[in-house]
């Protein structure tokens, strides 16, 4: 089994993605998404007509193909969507709504982790939105989160570590 790396790789910022991790967060967010889409939600911004009919695994496979960020932003995300939802409880994701999130966290990560990044042009072509709701989901994102894009390095390694022994059992 391949092993997530356990320390936020700042300076080499190594772009190889490792696809035990994305397969990991797909998982867990499918599982989430199972669980959401039996309750009854308000929509948000972030909801989509349809059901996108990508999986959670490909899309973070193509995002990960095409936005050649690090590891850590796939795990930064993972805690901003996990931050929104202890923040704003009555926000749900489901399968409506968490391949937006996830593609505006992931954004939000790599600009906030990487030092360098593609204009939001080029993102929109990745999630398959238009710019101007590229931009919109953004800054909602942000709002829902306070503002506030700092994971500290301890939370980080928590999250990894919870990562790892998900993907153990």
């Amino acid at each position: 089994m391949t092993q997530i790396s356990t320390q936020v790789n700042v300076r080499n910022h190594e772009r190889t993605t490792q696809p035990s991790l994305l397969k990991c967060i797909a998982t867990i967010l499918e599982e989430i998404v199972q669980e959401t889409d039996k309750l009854d939600s308000s929509s948000t911004s972030f909801h989509a007509s349809k059901t996108p009919a990508i999986t959670l695994e490909n899309y973070l496979i193509r995002i990960a193909k095409y936005a050649k960020c690090t590891d850590e932003c796939f795990v930064i995300a993972l805690i901003y969507l996990d931050k929104v939802q202890e923040l704003n409880p009555d926000i749900l994701l489901n399968s409506h709504c968490v391949h937006r999130f996830l593609i505006i966290a992931i954004v939000l990560a790599i600009k906030f982790q990487d030092d360098d990044y593609y204009r939001n042009d080029y993102y929109s072509k990745i999630a398959g939105i238009s710019l101007k709701e590229l931009n919109q989901l953004e800054s909602e994102l942000l709002e829902l989160l306070n503002y506030d894009l700092f994971i500290s390095k301890e939370l980080y390694n928590i999250y990894i570590e919870k990562l790892r022994q998900y993907q153990e059992q």
